[in-house]
């Protein structure tokens, strides 16, 4: 047991120093999402389940936690001018940006020319297999539960728009017009090696995890308070997802962008008479460092969808939280009601180029590297479709939930819904 502890304190130390969260903005549940479990079935040692989780949205949350149409969750808009400073001499990013630069002159600039306004929608439909089996291990006190998630994700950007905002009144208007905002795909396309302005459509299988749960319960003789259950997780996740595309601007990754990951929680249940439960679970998710080709910002005024340069660049540690609060109640033998709360925030991310044509300070100006949340609500219903004491051989379960974000920041908060269908051998 003594050299049991060593060994887990030792890998926890590691993955804290060492690091770093990366995963879509979005409010979706995580593969091993702790709103994924399902009731015991205290007599059975397999557990095989299905589930799924549906939402699409056209909005998302600002910096200011204010609620925008989706492509707005970094900028209010687009500036195609600010994407053409700070490029490197002789280049023809550098030729348009002289011959544009009395249109971006701070005497001139009207704040509304060479830029765009985004629209979009996007829709995300996550699968997801679930494999618990208790194991038979005797000689270490509590209960340990061995989880296996094999995630499937379809994600889709669609309806994506640019629509030009500058005015034409001056001459510099009908400038910007004429070299760079009216064939503004085309002239990104050439200039930025590449770069794709439009949506993606992805159908993947995201990260596989594995996960080593365990648990003790502590009877109680008390009046109200009938039983204390502590439960610890620590797993591991394996990039096997979609990874963010550089050359497709609005492209997300599905799961941890190519980084393993280490998932740890802890949780205290707490069950009271008349089969009344309440617990709260907190949990951190690291994940490695990555070093990768990335668009970076080359001055501080541009906006996250237009970036022209790539360059090498690591990624480090961000810290995360995510908080579970939840009660529920059993009717009948068969129905669980369920009300939970979960809180979700990722610190900013420090970026650090590999090479020195890129500013340290600049690049980590970029939106989409600062700390980000979201709040949810979530009502469930499970039904497990068997008495506790019945001898079936196969005992099922189903449950549904729907899930009503309440704030977030930088982020894709969706009102999602979904369901599991669970079977217990």
């Amino acid at each position: 047991m003594k050299r049991l502890n060593i060994i887990f304190f030792i890998l926890f130390g590691l993955s804290i120093n060492n690091f770093v969260f990366t995963i879509t903005p979005t409010n979706f549940y995580s593969p091993y999402d702790i709103n994924w479990r399902l009731p015991d079935c205290k007599d059975k040692k397999l557990q095989l389940s299905f589930n799924i989780e549906v939402g699409d949205s056209t909005k998302s949350r600002d910096l200011n936690e204010h609620k925008r149409d989706l492509l707005k969750i970094y900028n209010s808009t687009e500036s195609s001018l600010a994407m053409l400073m700070g490029a490197e001499k002789d280049s023809d990013i550098y030729d348009l940006a002289n011959l544009l630069i009395p249109a971006y002159n701070p005497s001139t600039d009207d704040g509304i020319r060479g830029h765009f306004d985004l629209g979009g929608r996007y829709s995300q439909e996550n699968i997801n297999i679930q494999t618990r089996y208790k194991l038979p291990i005797e000689t270490i006190p509590g209960n340990f539960d061995l989880y296996f998630h094999v995630p499937f994700t379809h994600a889709k950007l669609s309806n994506v728009s640019w629509t030009d905002q500058t005015k034409e009144v001056l001459s510099a208007d009908l400038d910007v017009h004429k070299h760079l905002t009216d064939d503004i795909f085309n002239n990104v396309k050439n200039l930025g090696d590449g770069l794709d302005l439009t949506g993606f459509e992805h159908f993947v299988l995201s990260d596989l995890v594995a996960q080593l749960w365990w648990y003790m319960d502590y009877k109680q003789a008390k009046e109200h308070l009938k039983n204390v259950r502590l439960n610890f997780r620590l797993g591991l996740t394996i990039p096997t997802g979609h990874q963010a595309d550089e050359n497709k601007i609005l492209d997300m990754p599905i799961g941890n962008d190519g980084s393993w990951g280490i998932p740890f929680a802890a949780g205290i249940d707490l069950t009271f008479i008349r089969e009344f439960r309440a617990g709260l679970e907190f949990e951190m998710l690291f994940s490695l460092d990555d070093t990768k080709i990335r668009r970076l910002k080359t001055n501080s005024n541009q906006t996250d969808f237009l970036l022209l340069y790539k360059g090498e660049a690591t990624r480090s540690p961000g810290m995360i939280w995510k908080f579970n609060l939840y009660m529920q109640k059993r009717f009948a033998n068969y129905f669980t009601a369920k009300l939970a709360y979960n809180f979700f925030r990722h610190d900013s991310d420090d970026l650090t180029a590999k090479s020195n044509n890129f500013d340290y300070t600049i690049i980590n100006t970029a939106q989409r590297y600062q700390e980000w949340s979201y709040q949810n609500v979530i009502f469930q219903i499970n039904c497990d479709l068997f008495k506790q004491d019945s001898n079936y051989k196969v005992k099922p379960q189903i449950s549904l939930f729907a899930k009503l974000p309440i704030a977030g920041k930088r982020v894709i908060d969706l009102y999602t819904f979904g369901g599991q269908v669970g079977l217990n051998f």
